[in-house]
C-alpha cells in the first residue's frame, strides 16, 4: 500500500499525475518508481492509456476511491478513443487496460493503422501552465492538450505549444512531470494564431473533442450512427431523391468549411472520409472524423421538418448555461410511446437533454446537463464558494451539485457525499435518477431486470417512491428471439471463470470489506449465474466459484484484518471491543473468529477484553 499519492488535478492525465508522484517522493529511479505503483518493473508508461491500472489500484489508499475503472475512464483517453466505438469494444479495453499488458488495444480501437496519429510531443497551454504555477505550485499535463487534431486550449483559445517531452522518449518506462524546463514559459507562435477564423475553427474542434472526455455519447452501434448521419445530411439539403446521399456536393461543403484548417488538421480529408460516414459503417472511424463531421451538421440548419406530437422543430434549451438558454435551438428529438403516454427526448448540441411528455403541464424532466455543468462546478469549487452557493449559481438542486463534484473527485469545501453504504442520508431523488440513467448509458444493452441487479437499491427506491419516472425511463421489453446457434461451452466456461475470479476481486476491494457470495458476483457481473442447470458442461466456473466465495467465518475473519488496519490507519488503540464493533461481529462468534481475536489480544499487549 502507497503511503502517498498525490491528489489528481482537474483534467490531469494518470501519466502526469505518475509523475509527479515520482519527482514528490524524490524516487531513485523510473524503475523503482514502477515497482512502487505497480509491484513490478516491465509496465510501459503510456500518455494515452495507461496499463495496469488494477494493481495500481490496489496499492492506492481505498479511501480516495480511485477504481480500475475509475482510473481509466476519469483520467486517460479512454473515452475520448471509445466514444463512437460499439459497448462490447468498450469493456475489452477497459478490462486490458486493468489486468495486463494493452500491446493489442492501440490495434484494436484502430489507432495503429489510423492516418491520424497521436501528438509527437506532449503539450501544454501557456496560459493554463501560468495558472497551475499560481494555483497549485507546480504544472502538469492536461488530458484535453494531448488529443489528436486540438491545436488549441479549449479554454483560452490560445495555441498550443510543443514541450520538450516526446511520446515515444527513449525510456519507455519512466514517466516525465510537466515543469518550466521542459514546459518554456515563452513559445513561438505558429503563423495562424494571428487568424482569427482559423483559431476560432480550431478551438471549436478543441472544444468538441474534450467534451468526449467527460460526455461520450450514448449512441452505441455503427448502425446507429450510419442511420443519424445520412438522416442528417439528407436533412441539410443533401439529399439526392429520397434516401441517397449527394456525396459530392456533401464533400465540396465540408471541404470548404474547414479550408482555412485542413492543412493543420492531421489527416486533412483524405481516404475521402466524408463519403464514408454516410455510407454502412463497416469499421469504426477516428473520433476526430466524428468531430469534424458534427461541427459541419452543426453549422448547417436541417431545411426538413418532420411533424411530431410536439409541433415543428426547433425547440427551445433549457440549460440555464449556455448563451442560447430558452432559444429555439433543438433539432432533434426522439418520440417514444408508453402505454397512452407519448414522451419526447430533446438532445441540444451543448449537451443538455430533457424529456417533456405530451399533455403534462410538469417541468421538462432534465436528463443530462451535459458539459457546461461540469466545467462550471469545477470553476466555482476552485473558487472556494459554498454548496448552496454553487447550488443557486448553477440554478440546480445541491444533490446534483455534490453528486457531480463526488463523482469527478473534487477537492470540496463542503462535507463530500456519504458512501453508498450510510444509513443516515435521506435519499436524494435527483441523485438516484442521475444514478439510474448513467448506468442505462454505460449499460444500453442490459435490460431493466439486469440493471436493477446493478442497482437494487436505486431501483428498489425508485420503485416504491417514483414509479411513474422509473417506467418511462427504463429499457422497453424485448421479446426474446429463438437462436439455432451451438454454445460453445468449452470456450464460455473459461470465460466464465476468468469473469468470476475479476468480479471476486473487485468485490473483496470495496471498503467496508463486503462478502463475495454468489448473489454478490451475479451484481457485480449483472447477470444471474445459473451454473448449476449445466454443471457437467461448466466445471471450471462451478470451481472458481466454489473457490471464490466467502464462508461466514472466512469473512468475519477479513472484516477483523481491515478493522485493525483501519485503527492503525486512524491511530486509535487497538481495543477488542473497537475491533468487534468495527467488523461488524456478534458479541459471540465462531471458535475461529474468537482465536482471532484473542491472538490479536496476545499481540497488542495492552488489548482490553
Amino acid at each position: 500500500m502507497l503511503a502517498y499519492f498525490p491528489e489528481i488535478y482537474p483534467d490531469e492525465l494518470l501519466y502526469s499525475a505518475l509523475a509527479r508522484y515520482h519527482r514528490h517522493v524524490c524516487s531513485r529511479s523510473p524503475k523503482h518508481t514502477l515497482y512502487d505503483l505497480f509491484g513490478e518493473t516491465g509496465v510501459r508508461a503510456t500518455v494515452g492509456l495507461q496499463s495496469h491500472v488494477a494493481a495500481l489500484s490496489q496499492r492506492i489508499p481505498a479511501d480516495r476511491g480511485l477504481s480500475p475503472e475509475r482510473l481509466t475512464r476519469d483520467f486517460t483517453l479512454y473515452r475520448y478513443y471509445t466514444a463512437f466505438e460499439p459497448k462490447s469494444v468498450g469493456q475489452s479495453v477497459l478490462a486490458s487496460l486493468a489486468d495486463g499488458p494493452a500491446d493489442a488495444v492501440h490495434v484494436r480501437l484502430g489507432i495503429a493503422a489510423s492516418a491520424i496519429s497521436a501528438p509527437a510531443y506532449l503539450r501544454y497551454c501557456p496560459i493554463c501552465f501560468g495558472e497551475m504555477l499560481s494555483r497549485y505550485g507546480e504544472g502538469y499535463w492536461r488530458r484535453s492538450h494531448q488529443l489528436p487534431g486540438v491545436l488549441v486550449c479549449p479554454d483560452h483559445g490560445a495555441a498550443l505549444a510543443d514541450s520538450a517531452v516526446s511520446q515515444g522518449g527513449s525510456n519507455q518506462h519512466e514517466f516525465i512531470a510537466a515543469d518550466q524546463k521542459n514546459c518554456s514559459p515563452v513559445a513561438a507562435l505558429p503563423s495562424w494564431a494571428s487568424s482569427p477564423r482559423q483559431v476560432t475553427l480550431l478551438q471549436e474542434i478543441a472544444k468538441r473533442s474534450a467534451a468526449l472526455l467527460d460526455h461520450p455519447p450514448a449512441r452505441p452501434s455503427f448502425r446507429d450512427w450510419s442511420a443519424y448521419y445520412r438522416s442528417a445530411v439528407i436533412d441539410r439539403g443533401f439529399g439526392k431523391g429520397k434516401e441517397n446521399v449527394a456525396q459530392n456536393l456533401l464533400r465540396e461543403a465540408i471541404s470548404s468549411l474547414f479550408e482555412p484548417v485542413i492543412d493543420l488538421i492531421p489527416g486533412g480529408l483524405g481516404d475521402d472520409w466524408p463519403t464514408a460516414m454516410v455510407r454502412k459503417h463497416r469499421k469504426a472511424f477516428h473520433p476526430l472524423r466524428h468531430v469534424l463531421f458534427q461541427i459541419f451538421l452543426d453549422k448547417r440548419s436541417p431545411q426538413r421538418r418532420t411533424e411530431t406530437p410536439f409541433g415543428k422543430g426547433p425547440w427551445p434549451c433549457f440549460n440555464r448555461l449556455a448563451d442560447h438558454y430558452g432559444q429555439d435551438v433543438i433539432y432533434e428529438i426522439a418520440v417514444r410511446h408508453e402505454q397512452n403516454r407519448v414522451i419526447g427526448r430533446f438532445s441540444c448540441a451543448c449537451g443538455f437533454v430533457y424529456s417533456r411528455e405530451v399533455g403534462s403541464r410538469s417541468s421538462p424532466r432534465i436528463l443530462d446537463f451535459g458539459p457546461l455543468l461540469d466545467g462550471q462546478i469545477r470553476q466555482k469549487v476552485a473558487e472556494g464558494l459554498g454548496l448552496r452557493a454553487v447550488a443557486k449559481y448553477l440554478a440546480i438542486d445541491p444533490g446534483t451539485v455534490r453528486l457531480h463534484a463526488s463523482r469527478r473527485g473534487l477537492n470540496v469545501p463542503w462535507k463530500p457525499l456519504a458512501a453508498r453504504h450510510s444509513r443516515t442520508l435521506v435519499p436524494d431523488r435527483d441523485a438516484i435518477r442521475i444514478r439510474w440513467l448513467d448506468m442505462q448509458q454505460n449499460y444500453a444493452d442490459l435490460s431493466r431486470r439486469r440493471l436493477a441487479l446493478l442497482l437494487p437499491k436505486e431501483h428498489s427506491w425508485l420503485y416504491r417512491h417514483d414509479r411513474e419516472w422509473l417506467e418511462q425511463h427504463s429499457p422497453t421489453a424485448l421479446h426474446k428471439k429463438w437462436s439455432d446457434q451451438r454454445v460453445d461451452w468449452e470456450t464460455l466456461d473459461r470465460s466464465m471463470a476468468i469473469q468470476l475470479r475479476k468480479a471476486a476481486r473487485e468485490i473483496t476491494r470495496e471498503v467496508p470489506p463486503q462478502r463475495v457470495t454468489q448473489a454478490a458476483l451475479e451484481r457485480k457481473l449483472g447477470r444471474p449465474l445459473r451454473m448449476s442447470e449445466q454443471q457437467a458442461k461448466l466445471p471450471k466456473s462451478i470451481g472458481v466459484l466454489g473457490e471464490v466465495t466467502e464462508t461466514i467465518d472466512a469473512f468475519r475473519l477479513r472484516r477483523i484484518a481491515w478493522a485493525v488496519s483501519e485503527l492503525d490507519r486512524q491511530a486509535l488503540p487497538l481495543r477488542s471491543w473497537r475491533v468487534r464493533r468495527l467488523a461488524g461481529l456478534p458479541s459471540i462468534a465462531s471458535p475461529s473468529v474468537e482465536t482471532a481475536l484473542a491472538a490479536l489480544e496476545i499481540m497488542a499487549g495492552s488489548f482490553e477484553v
